[in-house]
């Protein structure tokens, strides 16, 4: 299925929540129905297959071969027919193939498979059967992975999404009517991470994190499938955080704004329901939702019924939800009240979707993950263009679809670099790392104390944010910034952060930072320390983000 942040028919994509006629506010370019699709293994593996599938522009499924050409399916007799194989090899490492789309695909998706062979099916109707997220599915132990497309005559719109798993690193990249875009891949190390952070919950809270893990027979880490996905039923895990929402806000006015044209509705518990006046619920009211309303935002109280108003307010309540966003400050008013950083801090909260944005510098992970605070940056990863003249999408982390390979002993700009990892360092010590997934941080951090990481490559564009994991446990106005310099301790500032006590010395969050300054090509990179003398900050990792 195509994520929930867009609607997307033959000619419009309107973001959640939003009217699709705003699709249509301005005039555009439109889009050609020949389209270079070049297709890259950057993955180190010398066995890659590709495939591509979709819908032709009157709906009918298919996939198209290594020639640019549509192959419509056959419409069977029986369920479950096996697909013809439309694999398209892509033979050692760094090989490419160039595919130009002669057609439009709707409703599309680049798969890539790694040693082996993806298998398809068709139902009659006809339906494709998509390689599934159960163990029943024949696709289980295979390494395999997506992004999602629709290529129209509006435009070209690809994204990378985690809402149904996190798997091997895709990036993308487009020019066209406007400009170079690029969309960067997963972190190197960031499934790894992702993985050890569920088990490492499931042995806090004892709810089932851990099972949405999933391994090849040899035990490494294929995939991780978003909570909506779980084999297990997570049961009753919401129970209490939802008892304590509740109560809240049987006395305090809770207020989502549907942002855009839906306008603001305020309400407060009636009964077992959230009534929010002035709104029609079309008969389904919003009571407490299950486990798996919530992490699927489509079902019971939070079922959405598109882009009217109650699917405005059902989209930014369930946003709240996974965010566990409710209840803390500013939480009566949704979206605008609660900014990124108070998002996932109670012990209740989706932490699949936290441990995504922990390492992952972009790509939503549950649907509707892009709702946010009024001009907020987008989590997601896509490109949009009106008249594209190339596409690529590459498996792996090198060139070719949102970074440049590091040089020589280089490290991604764009990948997480933890703290520890530094080549030279001044006034700091390493200590045992409390986070999700344990490790090692860099603490013992005051005025004058710097960390160096050499060669770090940002590629041929400047990044647009840089983030960092940080905690602190220090006296009451006890302060300082975390500077990020280029080259040298008194190089020039790239970006900023200010910070203080938020909790304790292990109560880590994510602080992002906007870059002020350029920074492309290869640079050591320096985190300088400024403020007081007494220790002020803790530092467990940074990234950077286009």
């Amino acid at each position: 299925m195509l994520s929930r942040r867009t609607f997307v028919t033959a000619g419009l994509v309107a973001a959640a929540g939003a009217p699709l006629w705003s699709a249509l506010a301005a005039p555009r370019a439109r889009a050609a129905a020949a389209l270079p699709l070049t297709l890259k293994n950057n993955s180190g593996s010398g066995t890659v297959y590709a495939y591509i599938s979709g819908a032709d522009s009157s709906g009918w499924p298919g996939f198209v071969t290594a020639d640019g050409r549509f192959q419509r399916l056959p419409n069977p007799s029986s369920p479950v027919t096996p697909v013809p194989d439309y694999a398209i090899p892509l033979t050692g490492s760094g090989a490419q193939v160039t595919v130009t789309l002669t057609d439009y695909v709707i409703g599309g998706r680049v798969w890539f498979s790694v040693d082996r062979k993806l298998q398809f099916f068709v139902n009659p109707g006809p339906g494709l059967v998509q390689p599934g997220l159960t163990a029943a599915d024949p696709n289980w132990q295979t390494n395999w992975t997506f992004c999602e497309f629709t290529y129209n005559s509006a435009n070209l719109y690809a994204n990378i999404s985690y809402v149904d798993m996190v798997a091997l690193p895709v990036s993308m990249a487009t020019t066209g009517a406007a400009g170079a875009q690029a969309v960067s891949p997963l972190p190197d190390g960031a499934l790894g991470n992702i993985a050890d952070g569920l088990r490492a919950q499931h042995n806090a809270d004892g709810a089932p994190w851990d099972r949405l893990v999933v391994t090849d027979a040899s035990g490494k880490v294929v995939r991780v499938l978003a909570p909506g996905h779980s084999p297990v039923d997570f049961g009753g895990y919401w129970t209490n955080y939802l008892n304590a929402v509740w109560d809240h806000y049987r006395t305090t006015p809770l207020t989502i704004n549907g942002q855009g044209a839906i306008g603001s509705y305020t309400g407060t518990v009636n009964g077992d329901a959230i009534v929010f006046a002035g709104l029609n619920t079309n008969g389904v009211p919003f009571t407490k939702p299950s486990a798996a309303d919530i992490f699927g935002c489509a079902s019971g109280p939070l079922y959405n019924s598109g882009g009217d108003a109650r699917g405005a307010v059902a989209a930014r309540l369930a946003a709240a939800l996974n965010r566990s966003s409710l209840l803390v400050a500013g939480g009566g008013n949704q979206p605008d009240g609660v900014a990124p950083a108070q998002y996932y801090r109670d012990a209740t909260t989706n932490h699949y979707a936290r441990l995504v944005h922990q390492h992952a510098s972009i790509g939503y992970a549950f649907p509707y993950d892009d709702v946010g605070p009024t001009g907020a940056q987008p989590v997601d990863g896509h490109l949009q263009d009106p008249a594209p003249t190339s596409w690529t999408v590459s498996l792996g982390p090198g060139a070719g679809g949102g970074t440049t390979p590091p040089g020589s002993g280089g490290t991604s700009a764009y990948s997480t670099i933890q703290a520890e990892a530094y080549n030279a360092q001044s006034g700091t010590q390493n200590e045992s790392c409390g986070d999700t997934g344990g490790g090692v941080d860099v603490g013992w951090i005051a005025n004058g104390d710097w960390l160096k990481y050499a060669r770090v490559d940002f590629g041929p564009s400047s990044p647009r944010q840089f983030a960092a994991r940080l905690a602190s446990g220090a006296a009451a106005g006890v302060s300082g910034a975390l500077l990020v310099r280029l080259d040298s301790v008194s190089g020039p500032v790239i970006a900023e952060i200010d910070f203080a006590n938020n909790g304790g010395w292990q109560q880590w969050q994510t602080v992002p930072a906007n870059i002020v300054g350029p920074a492309t090509g290869v640079h050591d990179v320096y985190l300088t320390f400024s403020g007081s003398s007494a220790d002020f900050v803790n530092v467990n990792w940074f990234t950077f983000t286009r």
